[in-house]
């Protein structure tokens, strides 16, 4: 589309044409002096000091020495004027959009070849050219995936021009072309990725299509080096980036950290924030002075849009879902009688006119609501220790669980244009996130204490003669059968936000400053429901595996029949009641400012001081209550398991909701509650911790000239100073403890006497300096290459700092907490290569090195314990060995990331309709990870050296359709040294997904989005391959939508 010139005051007349003199005077003669006032109207071009004395020197000899006086007041009156003109000079400003999306554009270049002035698009995709001479000039506009366009602009002198761009590219004009959003958001992601001054990869959220739930977590998944922790039901819970478990890693809100699920962790699950908030979601790598270096790993920021970026008044765009298991799928029973639940966004952005202003006020809401069913089934298995064959299994589960998700969240965004140099903007985020129907089913089949060590002999629960695919187990008395129902179960996730922030620009300064406020309250426990557990003694089995290892046979073998419920009853306190409260709260302020010298405009200098405080505690009511009856409770008969479904084997379930009515027992003469366990609950359940962060920083950024081989070539590099205070309080055990006849006698009394006079209040902190380098290179308009080295670190755990004893009397040591606990420092190094190309397309490789210390090692001899009552012990444990959490251990990470994706629309025909991405690292770690010795990369727990993402699109028309796939290689979960057979390690994982969809018009579209295409599971082995440890089965769904924008 033409863009339109709007001038902001019409261009003066020019006094003096060329080739003619003033008005009123005959021609103008050598030597005679011209009228001032026209100069200085000129164009600067014209009278620009150094061409004319360039011009007059070859001529000083042929000039009349009685010229030269006057010829010298000429030149020098003519060099006074320069200084004015310079002041005439004009600018061009505007705004840079997308024909198609409506869009304003990022990092669009705009720039003026014959004068080699240029810019780039702000994050409005708007931008200034100045100083810019008066006259006509042709300004190019280019951005990745468009057509670049040329326009011709008049600049009058002191005056400022108004021209916007609306770019497209010749695919949108080909009539097969309807749909927009995975080409355009790769272009943004793409762009930005490029002009980021320090390493960072990029997504859109839009690329990828309706990926589950709509969860931002999917599309963080698939950059590169990361790995999505996975849930119990297959959801995603957290990230390793780089090999640096979630714990270890910062999640972030337009740069502004998000609360955890878990208060004592530092984990953060973002499975309740949903895509459609985002414009992008991004994992920074390279670590800068003006952003926290506490991710040890990566840090992963999800961005948020401007409605102000957008050329429409108003824009509405909707989304509904319905996803199902369908019954060709492998589902469980409680998921097949559950099968279709409901999934709904509405967006809403419009711009308004506001003071007196144009499109100065822009308003943007989100709103999501969503229902989501899980189920899955789980078998987990333990066996001898040894890695030979055959080895017995001497432990034994099946599991069924059922989850019922609800999920409603508001996010809105006013963002107010002030004044030209001023805006505010204010952002909320209000989720709901609900788990009212959590309901597990176990059944374990065990030897009891007679575990992985036994040698089965004649009197043993483990017959000899034991296969690699049969064991026999005898109805000894240890040989048990537990069935343990929970829930149902009640989850509780309330989300709150408010994001305050101020830019403002004067001259060469550029002042921001942000205040944040971000709480979450957690309610988990059973709710209505309990944890019910019914044993059953004595009885023997037989587990053979020859025909389906995962569903094998189990065959009685004597003693009592474990199907029959009559001879199953509660165990000691077997039923529970669990009601605990998780408080996160974390508080910022941020003050930054940026000076860019008007003499050295390519360089900036930046300052700031961040300020954050965080607040985590735990409370907990949980109660429980011991069978006081004589005969069996009533089980429900209608239960059935995936087991029953797979094998026949029928073992009786109980609903423990018919034992529970608001918190408390149905029938109180059945049971008898652990009144001292409600007390101590109050106190030993208890833990508080406050962390508080004071961080300058300065850091210095730009180019090291203006062009050529100096100005392609930049740099940051700054250091960040971080003071961290530590503050934590709870209750502790006392040395001696009530007797048993004591807390049965007096049970809030014995509580108060074990813990009301031991409460432990705790401080420490440290400072620490995090000092970055970074620098880059454009050897050509497409190839970049990235060299940095940066510091960054991981937070100790909170409940590392909370307030814990743990007495020996025997071995006289006691074991405690330490609040002053170091992070985990690294130091990294990065390099990388990066080709951009058209349409859409770039290619990376790129070598990281991490060098770690001060790994937390459990149980360091830290000192001895005073005497007298000021010894931090109330005068207790005088002389006992002082045993703690410390600082010990390094380790080396390192890795390669490749990473490619294009747009092959320069492709002849249909083929012209295929989009690619793929990424694929690779990593390897070795060091003591504070240990006493050496370990390599498959015996780091956690660690996964192999991953990569893969997807292929296509595209005509209104129709669409992607395939999606995700590779985790294998790796160890839990290492156990000198005892190989107890090492447990992750199956690989394969994960498709596949989608459709047809817009047949921008108001109304269809989809259909297939995940776990293959129902991938979950599958861990012990010891060796052939030995599953566990497996997961979480079910196929498909989801059937419908979206439009207006």
């Amino acid at each position: 589309m033409a863009a339109r010139d709007r001038p902001d005051r019409r261009r003066p007349r020019d006094c003096l044409q060329p080739g003619r003199a003033p008005a009123g005077r005959g021609p103008l003669r050598l030597g005679e002096l011209p009228r001032l006032q026209p100069l200085q109207r000129r164009r600067p071009a014209r009278l620009a000091l150094p061409h004319r004395r360039l011009a007059l020197n070859p001529l000083a000899p042929m000039i009349p020495a009685c010229f030269r006086p006057r010829l010298l007041v000429a030149i020098l009156l003519l060099g006074l004027t320069a200084t004015p003109a310079a002041r005439a000079a004009g600018a061009i400003a505007g705004a840079v959009s997308n024909a198609a999306t409506r869009n304003l554009l990022e990092g669009a270049r705009v720039e003026i070849p014959a004068l080699g002035l240029g810019t780039r698009t702000d994050a409005g995709g708007r931008y200034v050219l100045a100083p810019v001479p008066a006259g006509p000039h042709e300004i190019v506009v280019s951005y990745l995936g468009l057509d670049a366009q040329r326009a011709a602009v008049t600049v009058p002198p002191d005056g400022r021009v108004t021209r916007d761009f609306d770019l497209t590219a010749a695919i949108y004009r080909l009539a097969e072309f309807r749909v927009v959003g995975e080409r355009e958001g790769d272009a943004a992601a793409i762009t930005a990725q490029r002009l980021s001054t320090n390493l960072r990869q990029i997504a859109a959220t839009d690329s990828l299509g309706n990926v589950s739930n709509l969860n931002a977590g999917e599309v963080a998944s698939r950059l590169p080096g990361i790995s999505p922790s996975l849930g119990a039901g297959g959801e995603i819970g957290g990230f390793t980036i780089r090999g640096m478990g979630p714990g270890l890693n910062v999640i972030t809100m337009d740069g502004a950290m998000l609360t955890s699920q878990g208060a004592m962790g530092r984990g953060t699950n973002i499975n309740n924030l949903t895509s459609t908030m985002y414009d992008q979601i991004e994992v920074i790598k390279g670590h800068t002075p003006d952003k926290g270096a506490d991710s040890l790993g990566g840090t992963i920021n999800l961005r948020t849009r401007s409605p102000l970026a957008m050329r429409e008044r108003r824009r509405v765009a909707y989304t509904f879902l319905a996803r199902t298991a369908p019954p060709f799928t492998e589902q469980i029973p409680l998921r097949a009688a559950h099968r279709t639940h409901a999934l709904g966004n509405l967006q809403y952005q419009e711009l308004l006119d506001v003071g007196g202003g144009s499109r100065n006020l822009g308003i943007a809401v989100n709103l999501f609501s969503s229902e989501i069913a899980l189920g899955w089934f789980t078998t987990t298995r333990d066996y001898q220790n040894t890695t030979a064959q055959p080895a017995y299994v001497w432990d034994y589960r099946t599991m069924d669980t059922y989850n019922h998700r609800r999920q409603k969240s508001l996010n809105a965004r006013a963002d107010y244009q002030l004044t030209p140099a001023t805006r505010l903007s204010l952002l909320t985020l209000y989720v709901d996130h609900s788990e009212v129907f959590r309901r597990q089913y176990e059944t374990r089949a065990y030897t009891g204490s007679q575990n992985q060590n036994t040698v089965p002999g004649a009197t043993t629960s483990i017959v000899p003669g034991f296969t690699n695919r049969i064991t026999q187990v005898r109805p000894v008395p240890t040989s048990t059968i537990d069935v343990t129902m929970t829930g149902p179960n009640n989850f509780f996730n309330r989300l709150r936000r408010a994001d305050l922030g101020l830019e403002h620009t004067r001259g060469p300064l550029v002042l921001e400053a942000a205040v944040r406020h971000t709480r979450t309250r957690i309610n988990i426990g059973n709710g209505e429901g309990a944890v019910l557990t019914n044993r059953l003694t004595g009885t023997g089995w037989i587990l053979d595996r020859t025909r389906s290892d995962l569903y094998p046979a189990f065959l009685p073998n004597g003693g009592a029949d474990f199907t029959d419920p009559a001879n199953y009853r509660p165990i000691a306190n077997g039923l529970s009641n669990q009601n605990d409260q998780q408080l996160h709260d974390v508080t910022e302020a941020r003050l930054d400012l940026r000076y860019t010298p008007a003499f050295a405009p390519q360089l900036a200098a930046k300052a700031g001081l961040h300020w954050r405080e965080q607040h985590v505690g735990v409370r907990s009511a949980s109660r429980r209550w011991s069978y006081l009856g004589t005969g069996a409770l009533p089980a429900d008969p209608g239960l059935r398991m995936t087991d029953e479904e797979r094998t026949g084997r029928r073992i009786p379930q109980w609903e423990p909701s018919w034992f529970m009515r608001s918190r408390e027992v149905a029938n109180p003469a059945l049971w008898r509650e652990d009144l001292y366990f409600r007390e101590t609950t109050r106190f030993t359940a208890y833990r508080d911790v406050t962390e508080t962060v004071t961080a300058p920083y300065a850091m210095a950024q730009g180019r090291l000239g203006r062009s050529g081989w100096a100005g392609r070539t930049g740099f940051l590099g700054g250091v960040r100073w971080e003071r961290t205070e530590n503050e934590a309080d709870g209750w502790v055990r006392a040395r001696a403890l009530s007797t048993a006849a004591q807390q049965a006698a007096d049970p809030a009394g014995a509580a108060r006497r074990d813990y009301a006079g031991n409460r432990r209040e705790l401080a420490g902190g440290y400072t620490k300096a995090f000092p970055s380098v970074h620098a880059w290179h454009d050897w050509t308009a497409n190839l970049k290459t990235r060299l940095a080295w940066s510091t960054s670190f991981g937070r100790p755990p909170f409940g590392n700092l909370a307030p814990a004893e743990t007495p020996n009397e025997n071995e006289r040591t006691v074991r405690v907490s330490n609040p002053g606990l170091l992070p985990q420092l690294a130091r990294n190094w990065d390099a990388t290569l990066e080709y951009y190309f058209e349409p859409v397309g770039s290619i990376s490789a790129g070598w990281f090195h991490k060098r770690i210390r001060d790994y937390i090692v459990p149980g360091i001899v830290s000192g001895t314990v005073g005497s007298g009552a000021d010894n931090g012990f109330n005068g207790e444990y005088a002389g006992f060995t002082l045993l703690r959490s410390a600082n010990a251990g390094t380790a080396t990470v390192q890795g390669w990331e490749f990473s490619y994706q294009q747009q092959f629309s320069f492709l002849p025909g249909w083929l012209r309709g295929f989009s690619g991405m793929a990424n694929y690292s690779v990593l390897t770690a070795a060091g003591d990870f504070g240990g006493r010795a050496g370990l390599s990369s498959n015996q780091v727990a956690g660690f996964i050296p192999r991953m990569g993402n893969a997807s292929l699109s296509w595209r005509r028309g209104g129709f669409s359709t992607r395939v999606l796939f995700t590779y985790t290689g294998d790796y160890i979960t839990s290492y156990a040294a000198g005892s190989a057979g107890r090492n447990i390690y992750r199956r690989e994982r394969r994960l498709w997904n596949w989608g459709c969809a047809y817009q047949f018009r921008p108001s109304f579209g269809v989809t259909l989005d297939v995940d776990n295409l293959t129902n991938a599971p979950q599958s861990l082995y012990r010891g060796i391959p052939d030995q599953i440890q566990l497996h997961s089965l979480h079910g196929t769904t498909v989801s059937v939508g419908l979206n439009g924008r207006f």
